[in-house]
């Protein structure tokens, strides 16, 4: 048997999230069924983390184990060249030492959240940001991100269903920004290069990177942010729901769409 670590980029938008179910279509189970088709035999894809329905990933990292001699650089062409679809892209496949597990032996992950504040976005960007129609005061946005770093416990921050045997997570950083989106995005959004002055709108990006994360925890803080921004609430409440761990003190829960995992650190 030979492990494998796979780093996939995919869009979630029409998947029911990553893990196997049974009456959905889910990317494990997309890529495990086209493995399976190639290698004569099944074996399960270990992920870094399991993202929701609708959660993007630009560098989810799996682990699998096979039995068979087909080469790393062989396996991602025919594997990418089966995935016809174009929403699901195996980036790399690399050989691992035996018993290798993607879960297991991740240090870090990394979540980029994206809201788009103004007018409706652009069509090529709206199913990977969260539209905010109503301004939003940046400043008071990072004070409250900053106060995330360092062990706490989320418990306020989880989902419901999140059955862990402790709510305490590390962050080793949490940052917003406006980022320019006529230089962060693949394609270009204006006619022959030229960009307007004013598009109706921002492009704001919250990275935070952390030891584990809860289900539905980057999303709730995200909509946290946004509801601080709006001045809906104080920066300084994100510090009093870090200490209380009251679900009612936080915002909403941000839309899966604008969740990309970023990447995974080991």
């Amino acid at each position: 048997m030979r492990t494998l670590k796979l780093t996939i980029a995919y869009d979630g938008t029409h998947y029911a999230g990553w893990q196997r179910q049974a009456n959905a279509v889910t990317i494990q189970q997309v890529l495990e069924d086209e493995i399976a088709a190639m290698v004569g035999g099944r074996s399960p894809l270990n992920a870094a983390g399991r993202t929701d329905a609708g959660v993007h990933a630009a560098a989810q990292v799996a682990s699998i184990s096979i039995d068979h001699d087909i080469s790393c650089d062989d396996l991602l062409r025919a594997l990418n060249a089966r995935l016809k679809a174009g929403d699901i892209r195996v980036r790399s496949i690399e050989e691992m030492p035996d018993r290798w597990d993607a879960r297991v032996f991740a240090k870090s992950k990394t979540y980029r959240y994206a809201i788009w504040n103004g007018v409706p976005p652009n069509p090529f960007i709206r199913h990977v940001v969260w539209h905010v129609p109503y301004p939003l005061e940046l400043e008071r946005m990072r004070q409250a991100a900053a106060m995330l770093v360092g062990e706490h416990d989320f418990a306020a921050f989880k989902g419901r269903g999140t059955d862990v045997l402790t709510t305490r997570r590390a962050v080793l950083s949490a940052e917003i920004a406006e980022v320019e989106i006529h230089t962060d995005q693949p394609v270009a959004l204006s006619p022959l290069g030229s960009a307007p002055e004013n598009p109706g709108g921002r492009l704001l990006r919250f990275d935070i990177s952390g030891t584990g994360f809860l289900r539905h925890m980057v999303r709730t803080i995200a909509g946290t942010l946004v509801d601080i921004g709006r001045g809906n609430m104080e920066a300084g409440d994100m510090r009093a729901i870090l200490e209380t761990g009251e679900r009612a003190r936080t915002g909403q829960t941000a839309p899966a769409q604008g969740l990309m995992l970023w990447q995974v650190s080991y």
